[in-house]
């Protein structure tokens, strides 16, 4: 059975400390970040380790700038309950609402703090479409906030004719 989740309800006590955090690509919005999934496992404990929330099967996010899917998605908090980081995995797609460009990877993870969006190769490499041309390489590291792109290992562009 899928289940809905709402980002700032669920998170409410690990968000006290930082009520502003969100996910990838909203600093600064208004809006919520919602995500669904088939289940959730949450460790807010710290005497388990890592505070963590595992959302596994279906996943999607709904975020005001963009929506993601993948079969598995961890998001990491922080000693002070901000979300620190996140990691999605499996048939991981990124699409820009504003229809500027899409990612596919095998796993993706975002640093809040560095507000970096990381795509690694696993067995296929990742790919970044936008109008004009996609782009392959076996790690992709995006800067959302800075329209900033920058490839490890192996790359190849396509530049499609407008």
């Amino acid at each position: 059975m899928k289940r809905l989740y709402s980002l700032l309800g669920l998170f409410a006590l690990a968000l006290q400390a930082a009520p502003d955090a969100s996910l990838p690509g909203a600093p600064g919005t208004n809006g919520s970040t919602t995500i669904t999934s088939d289940s959730l496992d949450l460790n807010l404990g710290k005497k388990m380790g890592n505070k963590q929330g595992l959302f596994r099967g279906n996943v999607s996010v709904d975020e005001p700038r963009f929506t993601m899917t993948s079969k598995e998605m961890t998001v990491f908090f922080a000693d002070n309950d901000a979300v620190q980081s996140l990691e999605a995995r499996e048939d991981v797609v990124i699409k820009r609402k504003d229809g500027s460009s899409e990612t596919w990877s095998e796993k993706a993870q975002y640093d809040m703090g560095d507000k970096k969006l990381t795509l690694l190769k696993v067995s296929k490499q990742p790919k970044v479409i936008s109008k004009d041309k996609t782009v392959f390489a076996d790690k992709i590291i995006l800067y959302p906030e800075e329209d900033k792109m920058l490839t490890e290992g192996a790359s190849r562009v396509m530049l499609q004719k407008p």
